[in-house]
């Protein structure tokens, strides 16, 4: 079975960005985010400390949509790595979760990026240390679990969203990536896909050819 590798590429600027949410604990919000921010050149993704009751930290999520992924209903996906040009220096651990929706929109509301809306497969992925283009750990699941959707289609948009692991101090973990908006595009965070599209004849359709030449 022969595989297909493509590479998809934020494509507008309402693509990407991030969310944030200023609360008085270090633990990453699930939900309550505001409204989305994309006319930055960085996408922020962490957590700082305020030292300001009662919100003593501010949290922020990054989200990156990805349109006309080109890759047929329930395909097998043998490998996937989302690819940022990280734009800060430490490395920092990530958790990325995809958007469980047939056909993700670019985000309107802080509540289209609440983790009710996660896909149930996640992938953790500590990013190394330096600037430049970044690949994370594999996220086959995440992409695997988006495409087996009863109403995926070729030609639809997925969505990434991005936070930091649980830190054991405030401001310990803060990451940027370049936005869409960066140097026209030319930083613009990528998503490649490995996947086979399996047989095009139905399963039901093989069964009827063995029981025919069976008879015969």
């Amino acid at each position: 079975m022969s595989t297909t590798t493509t590479t998809f590429t934020v494509a507008a600027s309402a693509d990407d960005g991030y969310v944030e949410r200023d609360t008085s604990s270090s633990t990453i919000p699930t939900s309550g985010w505001g409204s989305p921010s994309n006319s930055n050149v960085s996408i922020i993704i962490g957590s700082s400390d305020n030292e300001s009751w009662p919100n003593y930290f501010t949290h922020f999520l990054g989200f990156f949509r990805f349109q006309n992924i080109t890759i047929g209903q329930g395909a097998t996906i043998s490998s996937a790595y989302f690819k940022p040009y990280k734009s800060s220096y430490q490395s920092t651990p990530l958790v990325i979760h995809g958007i469980a929706a047939d056909n993700a929109a670019a985000p309107s509301a802080g509540s289209d990026l609440a983790a009710s809306n996660f896909t149930s497969a996640n992938v953790s992925w500590s990013s190394s240390v330096g600037f430049g283009q970044q690949t994370s750990s594999d996220i086959k699941t995440i992409i695997q679990e988006i495409v087996n959707r009863s109403g995926w289609s070729s030609g639809n948009a997925m969505m990434l969203a991005v936070v930091t692991s649980t830190f054991s101090y405030a401001g310990q973990y803060g990451w940027n990536a370049r936005s869409y908006d960066y140097s026209s595009a030319s930083e613009a965070a990528q998503l490649v896909i490995e996947y086979s599209s399996g047989s095009s004849t139905p399963i039901a359709a093989i069964s009827m050819n063995t029981y025919r030449q069976m008879r015969n």
